[in-house]
């Protein structure tokens, strides 16, 4: 770690706009000042400097599965995040009972109230994928677990933890699914809608209710048609929700990916990782709540079926395969770093101004993360 508080970037990516030959100055965690000129402590010309990412939606990495989480665990998970350039997350569980779930969000607790020593990513709350989601759609959910959605069932097994819980998925065709989304959303806790087979008619109420999340949008979720254009058509048009994006090649093809841009807009557009245990690891055999996974060449899956099963993707990643896909520093910025962050009601994150927290992804020539800077401190990757 440098102490350091002015840095100077050949590219940064301020309010809006990429600006070259930059000098960021930090006070107190925050942003001072951003100018062309000014003196500076540590030089990184050649380098690219943009808002930390924010992930939304992901189980782990690097052997670590929510569904078994504990101090030991997150801290190893949240300490290798800084490196594919992501200071926030929203630890998230599938669909599991009522001692797994509330293990989960007593770890998010724990972790959230204790804090950890720098440099490590942070946790904004949990994400409960499960288990109210639909049965057709269940993807790589186990059916045993799943519940009718209904308010009764989410405060039975959130319990006294349901103040941890910052986005809840719901299939809004499913039992009482439209009385608890508006009920989440009253308390301040996002539904997002997916593992649906909705038709569009019910999405659009479940959205007029307070749905603004669609969950990784196209996956375990019923497809357009031409006379019904069911909950994916829905997501598409309606511009009161954000649609979440998991761009690797298993999941969306850079045709849909385009499609998905076009039609909700560059500021509605979430980009999210999904990433599971097996992410930085070897193939093999990983868990995922209560099931197995496989991986090979890059692609998850349930064990001994196709159906995928998270993906192995980091937000670095993503970033560069926006970029690969032809998409503007400034859009890939405002997929993984701009948008999560005013989802999440972190109105001091998500761009570089002064005012803003200096929270900064530093990425060398070949897009690959050099550094952190973390509440104005500097973590060198750079070997």
């Amino acid at each position: 770690m440098h102490s350091a508080s002015s840095y100077r970037f050949s590219i940064a990516v301020v309010a809006g706009k990429v600006l070259n030959d930059v000098t960021i100055a930090s006070r107190d965690g925050l942003i001072a000042s951003i100018s062309d000129t000014g003196q500076f402590e540590i030089d990184l010309k050649g380098y690219t400097a943009v808002p930390s990412f924010i992930d939304v939606h992901t189980h782990g990495m690097l052997g670590v599965d929510t569904a078994s989480l504990d101090r030991r665990s997150m801290e190893k998970w949240l300490k290798v995040l800084p490196r594919t350039g992501t200071l926030k997350i929203v630890p998230t569980l599938v669909s599991s009972n009522k001692k797994t779930t509330q293990c989960f969000l007593e770890s998010v607790r724990e972790i959230r109230t204790e804090g950890l020593t720098e440099p490590y990513a942070n946790v904004l709350g949990a994400r409960m994928e499960g288990p109210f989601i639909s049965p057709v759609k269940k993807g790589a959910h186990d059916e045993a677990f799943l519940q009718e959605p209904s308010i009764e069932n989410f405060v039975n097994i959130a319990g006294e933890f349901s103040s941890e819980v910052r986005i809840v998925d719901v299939a809004p065709e499913v039992g009482k699914a439209m009385e608890l989304i508006s009920y989440l959303s009253k308390r301040g806790i996002i539904p997002s809608i997916g593992h649906s087979n909705a038709d569009a008619l019910t999405a659009r109420k479940a959205i007029s209710l307070g749905a603004t999340e669609a969950t990784h949008l196209f996956n375990a979720m019923r497809p357009i048609f031409h006379r019904e254009p069911g909950i994916a058509g829905e997501i598409l048009i309606n511009d009161s929700i954000n649609a979440e994006i998991i761009n690797d090649p298993n999941h969306l093809s850079p045709g849909i990916i385009r499609l998905a841009v076009r039609s909700k807009g560059e500021d509605r557009i979430i980009g999210i990782t999904d990433s599971i245990a097996a992410t930085m690891m070897p193939d093999g055999v990983y868990g995922l709540g209560s099931l197995s996974v496989t991986l090979k060449g890059g692609k998850c899956t349930v064990s001994g079926t196709d159906t995928i099963a998270g993906s192995v993707l980091t937000m670095d990643a993503a970033y560069r395969n926006f970029i690969e896909q032809g998409y503007s520093i400034l859009q890939a910025v405002k997929f993984l770093a701009t948008n999560p962050a005013r989802t999440m009601g972190l109105s001091d994150e998500g761009s570089l101004a002064p005012g803003k927290k200096a929270n900064i992804a530093i990425f060398d020539k070949e897009n690959k993360v050099a550094g952190v800077i973390k509440d104005g401190a500097f973590y060198d990757f750079r070997d």
